[in-house]
């Protein structure tokens, strides 16, 4: 009979992965068991390490399964696609930044207890280069992390409808980085001049070019990634500042 659905008539493709992708996103809504957090973590780790080694377009569901140590089982268990698992590995590597930023962030000066604030130009060079430090502990200024943000946003970028998790991601992280730096400014009578967020942004372009100088560099090394950065950084902050009476 027209227009009449037959029970048992044969489910479409279609039907089927969207009732599957709507099963697992409400487990994935629920609060993991352990069990399944740790299998999570492995996916996720396993994905982060395929992605910086062969770019997300080079990584497979099999691929990321054969490096966790699970079946495809597993991961349909956890995840939609892949799709869905690379927003969770941005989202992981946000949240996992912030943190960074945070812990950081509330680290004592060294050899001071509350307010450093300088007394002289040579107290406030220290100030500066102490900050500065703080700052680059709070970066990843890593190979890795180069390789991994740039996959993540080149996908964001091709892929607009998915590109929600990078960009709340993200401006979580950049909302940490520039809370550290205003209060580390603060801690030695300095205030930005273009504010907190506009400072940050110039801070992390320059971590990122220094990273990109030092992996282009012939024979590139740790230290090389952030040679840059350690002379320009401490500059960048005191001609970016002013004392807070000002």
């Amino acid at each position: 009979m027209s227009g009449v659905v037959q029970l048992g008539a044969p489910v479409g493709k279609e039907e089927t992965l969207s009732a599957r992708r709507a099963a697992v996103e409400r487990v994935a809504a629920m609060p993991p068991s352990d069990k399944r957090a740790q299998t999570q973590e492995l996916l996720l780790s396993a994905g982060r390490e395929l992605i910086i080694d062969k770019g997300v377009g080079e990584a497979s569901v099999g691929d990321v399964c054969s490096r966790a140590g699970f079946t495809r089982g597993a991961f349909y268990s956890n995840f939609t696609d892949m799709d869905h698992f690379v927003r969770r590995v941005a989202e992981r590597q946000w949240t996992d930044l912030v943190e960074s930023v945070r812990i950081v962030a509330v680290q004592p000066w060294p050899g001071e207890t509350g307010r450093c604030l300088p007394r002289s130009a040579s107290e406030f060079a220290i100030g500066i280069k102490v900050l500065s430090g703080r700052l680059m502990r709070a970066l990843p200024l890593s190979r890795g992390f180069y390789l991994l943000q740039d996959e993540l946003a080149a996908y964001a970028v091709r892929h607009p409808d998915h590109a929600q998790a990078q960009r709340e991601g993200y401006a979580r992280f950049k909302d940490a980085v520039a809370q550290a730096l205003a209060t580390g400014l603060a801690e030695i009578g300095r205030r930005p001049v273009l504010g907190p967020q506009d400072t940050t942004e110039l801070v992390l372009a320059t971590a990122e070019r220094s990273i990109r100088i030092g992996l282009l560099s012939a024979q590139a090394s740790e230290g090389d990634l952030t040679a840059l950065l350690e002379r320009t950084l401490p500059v960048l902050l005191a001609r970016l500042s002013v004392p807070v009476e000002e």
